[in-house]
């Protein structure tokens, strides 16, 4: 009990409501125009957008190789400068490798300028959202929770700013992709300055050698971390393309937005709490102490803040969507009903799914993470093909799979509290 106090009286509240100040005002910045957004948006251009969205997650993800995450973990501020600059150079690598594979794909395959454009449009935002996600776990390893503040909401003015003013003028699937695009590169400019002032302070510090060693020590990311996350959005990215191809563009669009719209209890406390518990969990762990009370505590927070919420939206999704985005994405508000439980669940797991990094404990993640794909892949990908592809039965085989994921993050919760409990395992 005395830990959970000294935790609630520290800095891990004061960090949380900083972060939580700029990603609530951010939040309530995107959902205060989403429904005006959406009357100027149809399901098939919200399903160009989600497509958009998974695509350069993947790319992102894959453009660093996890190395990003490792930035809070050293001890020297130097040794992680130098992981800062090594995951740089793989992104810059692996963008352009993308960019020509694009373009090979644009000329032998493809040969329409849509798919052009939206190559191009993915391989630029995924360029900012790197420099996004390096400098968020930059400041998170200093503690600066005020310019991850600002950074989000940076992308929240700009970006859905530019979505109405782009569906105002009829640009369709381009103009909130574009939208998109501009928000990441505004959000992503603050990183970008501290980065190159750091460059300058750190420029002595351009060791192979020692950039080796700490890729050696981290290869934990790449080896393990990476091919999980890379399970997690390919198989979001393959779930699209499949619901497209069995049940259509327009109930993808539906489904898209109604995960985006439950997404967003995430986005304004997961995440802000994800961060600084990575933070928080990092320093506990290289003090030699124990890392359960943190995480209990944040699980118990987790749920309180979560529970009524999604208790809500299970009960009453469609008329709440219907009312509040117009009668059009009322099969959207039906969907939220269904997913609200498994949402509430991935709610408490999401903001401590860094725990698995922090305790050397990737390997058995991993296999959850291949689990949860099997799991879609098998009600999305199968079942189409056993059943009639009327909406009905898309709306079953929804139910089908958020329950088993469900069980899943039950049982990965009970996991964490193990892996808290035995400690960081030794490499």
């Amino acid at each position: 009990m005395t830990g959970i106090k000294n935790i609630l009286k520290g800095d891990f509240v004061k960090s949380v409501a900083v972060l939580m100040t700029g990603t609530v005002l951010a939040q309530v910045i995107s959902y205060a125009l989403w429904p005006i957004i959406a009357d100027y948006y149809n399901q098939s251009q919200m399903a160009d957008f989600n497509l958009y969205m998974r695509v350069i997650s993947f790319i992102g993800a894959l453009a660093t190789a996890r190395f990003e995450m490792s930035l809070p973990l050293p001890k020297s501020d130097s040794h992680s400068f130098l992981l800062f600059r090594l995951s740089l150079k793989i992104a810059m690598i692996t963008l352009l490798i993308s960019g020509i594979a694009g373009l090979v794909y644009f000329w032998v395959v493809s040969g329409t300028f849509n798919y052009f454009l939206f190559g191009l449009l993915s391989l630029l935002s995924a360029f900012f959202v790197v420099f996004i996600n390096l400098g968020t776990n930059w400041s998170i390893r200093k503690g600066q929770f005020s310019r991850i503040s600002y950074s989000r909401i940076t992308n929240s003015v700009v970006s859905n700013s530019l979505r109405l003013g782009f569906g105002l003028l009829h640009w369709g699937s381009f103009g909130i992709i574009f939208a998109s695009l501009l928000g990441y590169f505004a959000s992503s400019l603050g990183f970008v300055k501290d980065f190159l002032s750091n460059n300058i302070l750190y420029k002595h510090l351009k060791s192979k050698r020692k950039t080796f060693a700490l890729a050696t020590e981290y290869r934990e990311f790449p080896l393990v971390s990476l091919p999980h996350v890379l399970i997690d959005l390919g198989r979001d990215l393959l779930v699209a393309f499949m619901i497209i191809y069995f049940f259509g563009k327009d109930v993808f669009g539906s489904y898209g937005f109604s995960l985006m719209m439950l997404s967003v209890p995430i986005a304004i406390i997961g995440q802000a709490i994800s961060q600084v518990f990575f933070k928080q969990c990092s320093e506990i762990v290289n003090r030699g102490e124990a890392v359960e009370p943190l995480l209990i505590q944040t699980m118990k927070t987790l749920i309180a803040l979560s529970i009524v919420p999604f208790a809500i939206l299970f009960f009453w999704g469609e008329p709440i969507f219907t009312f509040v985005f117009d009668a059009e994405w009322t099969l959207a508000g039906r969907l939220s009903e269904i997913m609200a439980v498994y949402m509430f669940f991935n709610f408490v797991i999401s903001p401590i799914s860094n725990l698995p990094i922090i305790l050397n404990r990737q390997r058995a993640y991993l296999i959850l993470g291949i689990v949860n794909t099997s799991i879609q892949l098998f009600f999305l990908g199968l079942l189409p093909f056993w059943v009639d592809r009327s909406l009905e039965n898309f709306e079953s085989i929804l139910w089908g799979m958020s329950i088993a994921q469900s069980v899943l993050l039950i049982y990965t919760s009970f996991l964490f509290i193990k892996f808290a409990r035995n400690g960081r395992k030794m490499v």
